[in-house]
């Protein structure tokens, strides 16, 4: 049998780009449904730059970012099997990121995790993968160059804003992902788009 991939797996794809549909109840009802604006809304600007700011210069390494709820859910190479829930008016204040996200270059976090994926190359329960699973797993960690292109990243965060003022169609929540370099955007229609943070710009240009 033919072996199918993942949509988004071990491996990088740089063309990624995929369309979910979602619930076609809430496709159908979609300009029934009044718009509410929230606090994300009013400081999605400066949000954005602090969103950036996290995963340019801190240990954040994945941001679940829910616009609607204002729900902020982070993942970090200094806790890596933890998920931390910030409410996003909170990361408006600087004292409260500085407590709450410790420091690191971009680069550095890149090498951190090949450090951390080596380690598991050596513990004793690595031999539990098949040979396939460890070879290809192998091959990734010595192949990983860097986290993302930073133009790449910064672009995806300056596009927030138009995505979220769609006329009738308005981004709801969104999933940036530093170590397979992907986004994942959920819509008010239930759809999702997933794709890599180089297509990010092909698909404003074909939709905005």
């Amino acid at each position: 049998m033919k072996k199918k991939d993942a949509l988004v797996g071990y491996y990088f794809n740089n063309n990624l780009m995929h369309s979910i549909k979602g619930d076609k109840s809430l496709r159908e009802s979609v300009y029934n449904r009044e718009r509410a604006f929230n606090s994300v809304d009013e400081n999605l600007e400066q949000l954005s730059q602090v969103w950036l700011d996290l995963l340019l210069e801190t240990g954040v390494y994945r941001l679940v970012i829910g616009l609607n709820n204002a729900e902020v859910r982070v993942a970090s190479v200094f806790d890596p099997f933890n998920t931390e829930v910030h409410l996003a008016d909170d990361l408006l204040n600087p004292d409260y990121v500085d407590f709450h996200f410790n420091k690191i270059p971009l680069k550095e976090k890149s090498q951190l995790i090949k450090r951390i994926y080596k380690m598991l190359e050596n513990d004793e329960v690595f031999s539990m993968l098949s040979q396939e699973w460890q070879q290809s797993l192998h091959e990734r960690n010595q192949s990983m160059q860097k986290l993302t292109n930073i133009n790449d990243l910064r672009f995806i965060l300056e596009n927030l804003s138009k995505l979220r003022h769609l006329e009738g169609y308005y981004l709801r929540s969104v999933t940036i992902n530093l170590f397979n370099s992907t986004v994942s955007m959920s819509f008010n229609c239930d759809g999702t788009q997933i794709m890599s943070h180089k297509k990010f710009r092909e698909f404003i240009e074909q939709y905005i």
